[in-house]
């Protein structure tokens, strides 16, 4: 069978069946690509945001708030935004 008509046949199944090829065929390509060092990398992420919290070093935003203001930039924006990320993890949108 070819990589067309492996396309073919999944474009044709139905959408729960799809959703789940793909998640798979995404799990698969996660699987090969992992760094060993992610993992301990994320920890350390994870623990430095963590502190930042707890120290008061950060305000919180809900994330219902974050949405609408993206959506609200979207819809002022003329054409694609560009995200701007900056070093304290915070992201600016700004049209092109």
């Amino acid at each position: 069978m070819t990589t067309i008509e492996i396309r073919a046949g999944a474009l044709n199944l139905p959408a729960p069946e799809r959703a789940s090829l793909a998640h798979d065929l995404i799990a698969s390509l996660d699987a090969e690509n992992t760094d060993p060092r992610a993992d301990a990398l994320w920890a350390t992420e994870i623990e430095r945001r963590a502190r930042e919290v707890v120290d008061g070093k950060v305000d919180l935003v809900d994330a219902d708030e974050v949405h609408a203001e993206i959506a609200r930039s979207l819809r002022r924006a003329d054409g694609p935004v560009k995200v701007r990320y900056h070093p304290d993890a915070r992201a600016e949108l700004s049209p092109r």
